[in-house]
């Protein structure tokens, strides 16, 4: 009777080994599904971060490229009335040079009587 009752022995330790390893493995395997979870929510949460920061950035390069291209029609726009204008002046100035109405130079002085 006592090889039976090893026997016995060896086969409940082994049961009960078999039993707390697939227990602990279980836990583990619980404990490692719940960090596989936590990490991909914080995963995701982070790619729609900067999912929003790309959009947004996208906004802002837009706005930006609209206002240089309006900056730059209305520099355009300036600049052409300017060069148009040029003519103007010269032709004004030049048929006002010997008039009273002259500007004189710091040195310059002139009376009026």
């Amino acid at each position: 009777m006592d090889v039976l009752a090893v026997a016995a022995w060896i086969i409940t330790a082994a049961v009960s080994a078999w039993g707390f390893t697939m227990a602990y493995a279980s836990a583990q395997r619980s404990r490692l599904r719940a960090d596989m979870t936590r990490v991909q929510e914080q995963m995701h949460r982070e790619i729609k971060h900067w999912q929003d920061e790309a959009a947004r950035a996208r906004t802002h390069a837009a706005q930006i490229a609209r206002e240089a291209a309006t900056w730059a029609a209305g520099h355009k726009q300036g600049r052409d009335d300017v060069v148009t204008s040029l003519p103007l002046i010269m032709a004004y100035i030049t048929a006002h040079e010997g008039s009273t109405c002259s500007q004189h130079g710091p040195n310059e002085v002139t009376e009026h009587v």
